[in-house]
């Protein structure tokens, strides 16, 4: 089948090809991360892959090609009210490792919509084109059309006012997440704005009045600015370093950089003071930068004094803080999966292996000994 495209529908794909590649490539990337399988890295990944799909879709039905290709009609590719919600739980599961049950609610509107597009999907192109001469299912395309700006302004707003009541004084290192989560909410809102006053303009305009501007091309802009602006973050999330920028407080940190033993003193402080291996991001890069050393000199300083590697060293004190967490009695409240998260951990099977490895017990078993009265590992 020949297919021609007039010149506006051709630049509709080129915007949009390119941001559908990167969204979907930065978040296969993400989710595929052996290592990391935190909370907020999946749902991060999932989001850039329904923005890129959302795209495609927008592409298909703008450029025209869905109008001659009758059978990609409503294909279930389309996602646009997922976005706003996801990126609001993963701001969120950013500093709280776990989400509640409360948090689901955000997601009822989004299935409905991944259901209703299921069930159409795969049906007859006879059927599509009866069910779009329903006034009702039209009515439905409307309200959700709307929706998708009204969620994305809403929720970037929700966003940016959880991040003004989190209180992360803590550590010096999370007023970097703060300080990236609110730049990254700060640009969705920007677009979000945009995307929703061209969309008033669209609705409020007369059949006459603006009725040859090219919307369609405005909206392709905007999605495949919300795309890129995801993927930019995508890759700080997947190389942190873009991300951690400060520096550990020198008053409290020893001066003489030169000398080893105060170099250890210095990486003592992070871990006891600063706390910087309850960051799920951190690696031997990252904290090569806090002690302002080669990424080689760090790695020597572990494994020739400390006699461990930069894994072993940073499991140390997750699985200590794990265990002084479960004296406290956490376990009573929150999973032993979710208390690992919060320590620093980035996926279960990593903190099972490391604790066997290190305790000589599984975790649930060290919780019994340790509730037993047994003495613990």
């Amino acid at each position: 089948m020949e297919i021609t495209l007039p010149i506006s529908s051709l630049i509709v794909i080129a915007i949009g090809s390119v941001g559908i590649s990167v969204s979907i490539f930065m978040g296969i990337l993400l989710l595929s991360q052996k290592d990391k399988k935190h909370i907020s890295i999946n749902i991060l990944g999932c989001l850039l892959i329904l923005s890129g799909l959302t795209l495609f879709n927008d592409i298909l039905v703008t450029s025209g090609i869905s109008n001659r290709i009758k059978q990609l009609y409503f294909i279930p590719i389309y996602y646009s009210l997922s976005i706003a919600p996801l990126f609001y739980l993963f701001v969120k599961s950013k500093f709280s490792y776990r989400l509640n049950k409360s948090d689901l609610v955000h997601l009822v509107i989004p299935v409905i919509q991944v259901v209703i597009y299921f069930f159409i999907g795969f049906r007859s192109v006879e059927f599509k084109s009866m069910l779009y001469d329903e006034n009702a299912f039209r009515i439905y395309l409307q309200i959700e059309s709307f929706l998708f700006p009204t969620f994305l302004v809403g929720y970037t707003i929700l966003a940016l006012s959880y991040l003004k009541r989190k209180d992360i004084k803590a550590y010096f290192w999370t007023a970097d997440i703060k300080r990236w989560l609110t730049n990254f909410s700060a640009g969705m809102l920007l677009i979000a704005v945009i995307e929703f006053c061209f969309s008033l303009i669209e609705y409020n305009t007369s059949p006459t009045f603006l009725s040859s501007f090219p919307f369609f091309i405005v909206h392709t802009f905007t999605l495949s600015a919300f795309v890129f602006w995801i993927s930019i973050n995508g890759f700080k999330q997947y190389y942190p370093l873009q991300i951690f920028t400060s520096k550990p407080s020198q008053k409290d940190s020893v001066i003489d950089e030169n000398e080893l033993s105060e170099l250890l003193k210095r990486l003592e402080l992070l871990m006891t003071k600063d706390k910087v291996f309850l960051n799920p991001d951190l690696n031997l890069e990252l904290l090569s930068k806090y002690l302002e050393i080669p990424e080689k000199h760090c790695s020597h300083i572990l494994s020739k004094r400390v006699e461990l590697n930069f894994n072993q060293y940073v499991n140390n004190f997750r699985i200590a803080a794990f265990k002084e967490r479960i004296k406290e009695g956490q376990n009573k409240t929150f999973t032993l999966t979710s208390i690992a998260y919060d320590c620093g951990f980035n996926s279960k099977s990593t903190f099972n292996r490391v604790f066997k490895s290190t305790c000589g017990v599984t975790p649930s078993e060290f919780v019994k000994m340790t509730q037993g009265k047994t003495p613990p590992v």
